[in-house]
């Protein structure tokens, strides 16, 4: 909610009217008649459409569908269905046009909510409210975007739909050229209003009837719209008719001027019309395309970049090469990875058909496991390695120091980037997925963090539309799921708290909700929560410093001296409590994690220092009231330097063993480390029973044999308490180092040597096609004379003989 006398000072696309410096000193706040009394809110409300199919089988029976969320909410909860809300669907109306009527809805002139605000009930307040909607950005994949930006694509001459960068491959080979993708040039970034200028003046060409003219303007621009192409071929067709009367051109353009002005209907991108008006007496409006499409994490970095690295590296393996990688795989510690179970063999079975859960764990985990390999080469693992340090940057949900992680994220951009120049000169010219990370740092600045605006979860949500597509009627379909989603949303209001108005004897409105047993079922009842996707961050068992084991009535009571805890503390008063272990012991981080023994965590200590290490005890007092007890740690020594190779911090074994005993509510999180196998040379020689159906078989797995146990390195590729790490960590050992110091110079270097080899490409393959229409010229005569009739006008190929069918026994 606004402070309605500090939002005019406010600055940004959300609040236009800060440009009049004379409106500063006009109060109360103009919002104050359009909330007439009651609180003001702005709800955000991202849009994400893509075709669905309604099928549970194979065949592809195509919607189109349109999902929102409120993205006012906190980042956690928008990766969960239950916050995703349906808005249309429809197998005939294409995207732009159910979005047109979501621009009528949302910003029309008479329904429009910055005029009207919509006035709801507000079940936290017990008050009326007042909510502007708007509409921040359009999530979707690549070609989904590319339609709402009215651009041609990914294969155009300008491929990037944010900006202009491209041309033809005399000007993107050039030393200027080819710097231009590796940077986000706010001079060339495109804007609605060009957008718009440029769809009027192919509609102003195509009025002269010259396909080739509207074409050349197309490619020269990349904008390309659905809607006005319509047009520009009905305006074409006419032109062409008026031509053939022998009118002048001036009464042509003139009469199709005319007719399209009469013709009902949208003549482009119905997107570029949706605008944020200021209040009254106000002349300033900001189309939401201003900054066309945001990057997906998940489709531009997950499906595209670490799927063509992933590519690269098992193509270029030996099939012995790929069972040992098979191998390392399996052999990871996936501890705190946020990772499904692994399942490497599989992995490398159908390494081809690899889907975004299995490219997200390669992300985290492949660095560790390439470097032994040496044709891949260095230059190949810097491309592994840059991907995943760049990774766990973009899964985070909230962002403590805007301005240092926005300086992070450039310099590991800039690596990703480079480092595929290494690999691929021409990568970034062909795959415009790696170019769009350029625009990163724009978008996080406006729109927040990346995992914001995910489609993950909107992809997932297709799996409740295709039930309902399937058991829907069959004879208006749109209608009845729509009528579905509005009884499933009718629940989740009831189950959630929601209040609904209620008339009494006395003639008033009385909001109630439903009772507390009703209230109840979805905050305890799992199944509940399953279907409706909920997953609650309000756990009564999540209370940190907590310990549990397996079973308490199991558990036995030790002295203090017999604990490893006596070692690293000797307060006296300790001795006189009675201590309990049992199995499988866990405690409950500050972060809600749950640690074990073996798990690597960070504790405070009493002196606010903090102690990084591995648990190797945790003990339970010994009141019967009590929760809490004392976690042992095994301090292992911080590395003053990042790995030469991983450029991950050093965690050592303190020579002698070193202990820290701390009170459970001090484990701060827990983290992901690796063993060091590169130094310690670690073999394939360990061999394990494989376990089928929760059954230990006969059947033996090989795993990699550590030498040691004392050397490990802290994953930073891990996605898991990313953030929480880097705060953890002195500066100098998350702080990402660039590459080259000299980009500009590294991709002057790169494009001459790019020149020569897409030069030779372009010839081989010009060879190949002449050589392919040789070879088929030749074949076609060789055909007219062994089989063709070449005299007269009507000459008919002869019949050929038929193979003579097999009689059946």
């Amino acid at each position: 909610m606004y402070n309605y006398d500090d939002v005019i000072a406010r600055t940004g696309d959300s609040f236009p009217w800060h440009e009049s410096t004379s409106n500063i000193s006009r109060m109360p706040n103009p919002l104050r008649d359009l909330a007439e009394g009651d609180d003001l809110y702005v709800v955000m409300v991202p849009l994400w459409c893509d075709n669905v199919s309604g099928n549970k089988s194979k065949q592809y029976n195509k919607h189109i569908n349109i999902y929102s969320v409120n993205g006012s909410l906190p980042g956690q909860l928008l990766q969960q269905e239950y916050f995703v809300n349906f808005v249309s669907t429809s197998p005939h109306a294409t995207a732009l046009e159910q979005f047109k009527s979501l621009r009528d809805e949302i910003s029309s002139l008479y329904r429009e909510t910055e005029r009207k605000p919509i006035r709801v009930y507000n079940a936290a307040t017990g008050r009326m409210c007042r909510s502007i909607l708007r509409v921040p950005m359009l999530p979707a994949d690549n070609p989904a975007q590319s339609e709402e930006s009215s651009h041609m694509g990914g294969n155009s001459n300008h491929p990037c739909r944010k900006c202009k960068v491209g041309g033809s491959f005399q000007e993107t080979e050039t030393a200027d050229g080819y710097h231009c993708f590796f940077c986000d040039n706010e001079s060339i970034r495109r804007s609605a209003e060009e957008i718009k200028a440029e769809l009027s003046k192919q509609l102003e060409v195509a009025k002269s009837g010259v396909q080739a003219q509207v074409s050349e303007l197309q490619t020269e621009s990349g904008i390309k719209d659905k809607i006005t192409e319509v047009w520009i071929e009905k305006l074409i067709i006419q032109a062409r008719a008026y031509k053939a009367q022998k009118l002048p051109e001036a009464e042509i353009s003139a009469r199709l001027t005319d007719w399209i002005e009469k013709e009902p209907g949208e003549k482009m991108n119905p997107l570029l019309d949706i605008t944020v008006l200021p209040p009254p007496g106000g002349c300033w409006a900001s189309p939401i395309l201003n900054h066309p499409g945001v990057s997906d994490p998940l489709g531009s970095y997950i499906l595209g970049i670490m799927k063509y690295i992933w590519y690269m590296s098992h193509t270029a393996m030996t099939d012995k090469e790929l069972e040992l990688l098979a191998v390392q795989l399996q052999s990871t510690d996936t501890d705190r990875l946020t990772v499904p179970p692994l399942r490497a063999a599989y992995m490398i079975q159908y390494r081809n058909n690899l889907i975004g859960k299995h490219f997200k764990t390669l992300m985290q985990i492949l660095p560790f496991h390439v470097h032994s390999f040496s044709k891949l080469g260095l230059t190949h693992f810097k491309l592994v390695q840059t991907v995943g340090a760049l990774g766990p940057l973009l899964w985070t949900s909230e962002i403590d120091e805007l301005e240092q992680y926005l300086d992070d994220v450039d310099v590991l951009v800039g690596n990703v980037l480079d480092a595929f120049t290494d690999v691929a000169p021409s990568k970034i010219l062909l795959k415009i997925k790696i170019h769009l990370l350029t625009h990163l740092r724009n978008d996080i600045h406006r729109f927040g963090p990346p995992i914001r605006y995910a489609t993950e979860i909107f992809e997932a949500f297709n799996a409740v539309f295709r039930l309902c597509s399937i058991y829907s009627n069959h004879q208006a379909p749109s209608r009845d799921i729509a009528i579905q989603f509005s009884d499933m949303g009718r629940v989740k209001h009831i189950l959630s708290g929601g209040y609904w108005p209620r008339s009494t004897s006395h003639g008033n409105v009385q909001w109630v909700q439903a009772s507390k047993t009703v209230l109840s079922l979805l905050a305890n009842v799992p199944i509940i929560q399953r279907h409706l996707g909920w997953v609650s961050h309000q756990s009564a068992d999540v209370q940190a410093g907590r310990v549990t084991f397996r079973s308490h009535k199991k558990a036995v009571k030790v002295s203090w001296s017999q604990t490893t805890s006596a070692v690293a503390c000797t307060e006296h008063s300790l001795s006189d409590i009675d201590w309990f272990v049992g199995e499988v012991p866990k405690v409950v981080a500050q972060s809600g994690d749950i640690c074990t023994i073996g798990s690597w965590a960070i504790v405070q200590e009493e002196n606010d220092k903090q102690a990084i290490g591995r648990i190797s005890e945790i003990l339970l007092r010994g009141n019967s009231c009590a929760s809490h007890g004392v976690v042992t740690l095994e301090r292992f020594q911080l590395g003053a330097d990042l790995h030469e190779n991983f450029k991950c911090p050093i965690l050592r074994r303190q020579i002698p063993q070193s202990y820290v005993a701390v009170a459970s509510t001090a484990v701060k999180f827990r983290f992901s480390a690796q063993h060091d196998c590169r130094l310690a040379n670690c073999q394939p020689t360990h061999h394990t029973r494989q376990i089928q159906e929760r059954q230990v078989t006969e059947r033996t797995q090989l795993l990699l044999q550590h030498s040691d146990d004392d050397n490990f390195i802290v994953n930073m590729y891990a996605l898991h308490n990313a953030m929480l790490l880097r705060q953890a960590l002195p500066r100098e050992l998350s702080q990402p180092i660039p590459l080259y110091s000299d980009r500009q110079l590294r991709h002057a270097e790169v494009a001459r040597i790019l020149v020569v080899d897409q030069a030779k490409k372009r010839a081989h393959t010009q060879e190949k096609t002449q050589a392919t229409r040789k070879r088929k010229k030749e074949e076609a005569e060789k055909l007219t004379q062994d089989g063709t009739v070449t005299e007269g006008p009507t000459a008919q190929p002869t019949a050929r003989p038929q193979p003579q069918k097999k009689q059946r026994n």
